[in-house]
């Protein structure tokens, strides 16, 4: 039902490859695996309690030791995936930052492939952050134009570049622009994202060192390159190859929290506990899969397609 949901409101074709492969029971096999070994894992460990007497072998407890660490270890690189899945769901956000009379505006502009910036040669135009839809590389992004990077004395200039710099630090993608007939200060690569160094005004002036781009926004040149540029980081950052990857945090969530009940069933002290835990990491599995907590799962699914309203 997620699927369906996916592909109806899909805006591209990675989008809709995501949404078919999810259709096509990629990620529903893989979790009923690893339920299927959960059950089997809760099977034993119910053996041991219930039947002390029937001398198991003790090779069964050590088997099942590796069979939860191995379990632990898959989802754990599940998760792992970059949010590979959930970007080309839910598209990337591409920041576009910088001192005050670089461009900002006007690259949003070439970008987007129409006015959403005002563009004055006075500093401190853009305010708050414009936003506009792209699509690169068949993966849709959300453009962000900030305010530009200085002090001011202003209050709701400062507000702006408050918001810019946060706009910037939680974007999968900061294109840093800068003005070429300056010496500009790079910014130093952020944590949470990668940053694209772009200096803009070359039909003006040569490019700096610290680029990894030059572009003139008003005559075009270097244009290309830098959409080229963005499209390969936006295949990068949404690669589907490989085993499929999330979709949605409502599943992250749940293999999050199964994932610590096999954490704690490694070290539970007793037999019984450690049942405990097993079955509870089946239960937050199959919230995913539906064969468990089925209504409650149904009621979140399907509140997005306004049934019987």
């Amino acid at each position: 039902a997620e699927a369906v949901a996916d592909l109806i409101a899909a805006e591209t074709t990675a989008q809709r490859r995501l949404a078919l492969r999810q259709m096509a029971g990629a990620l529903g096999a893989r979790y009923h695996g690893w339920s299927g070994r959960l059950l089997r894992l809760l099977a034993q460990q119910e053996a041991l309690i219930d039947f002390p007497d029937e001398d198991l072998p003790p090779a069964v407890e050590q088997a099942m030791a590796a069979e939860i660490a191995s379990l632990a270890d898959e989802i754990t690189e599940h998760l792992a995936d970059g949010r590979r899945g959930e970007r080309v769901r839910e598209g990337l956000v591409f920041a576009i930052g910088g001192p005050p009379n670089a461009g900002k505006s006007s690259l949003m502009n070439a970008l987007a492939g129409r006015e959403v910036a005002i563009v004055a040669p006075q500093p401190g135009t853009t305010r708050d952050a414009l936003e506009a839809r792209v699509v690169f590389a068949g993966v849709p992004a959300t453009l962000v134009d900030t305010a530009g990077l200085r002090e001011s004395a202003d209050p709701v200039e400062s507000e702006g570049i408050r918001r810019a710099r946060a706009r910037a630090a939680e974007a999968d993608l900061l294109l840093y622009l800068a003005d070429a007939t300056t010496e500009p200060e790079w910014p130093a690569e952020r944590v949470a994202g990668a940053t694209l160094r772009i200096a803009n005004k070359i039909d003006l002036a040569p490019m700096p060192a610290g680029a990894a781009l030059a572009v003139s926004v008003r005559s075009g040149a270097g244009m290309a390159a830098l959409r080229e540029k963005l499209a390969a980081v936006a295949r990068a950052m949404t690669d589907l190859a490989g085993p499929p990857p999330l979709t949605r945090e409502r599943h992250r969530a749940a293999l999050q929290a199964a994932l610590e009940r096999l954490h704690q069933a490694r070290v539970a002290g007793a037999a019984e506990l450690r049942a405990e835990d097993l079955r509870a990491a089946m239960l937050h599995l199959g919230t995913i899969t539906g064969r468990l907590g089925v209504e409650d799962v149904l009621d979140s699914v399907f509140r997005q397609f306004c049934i019987g309203k």
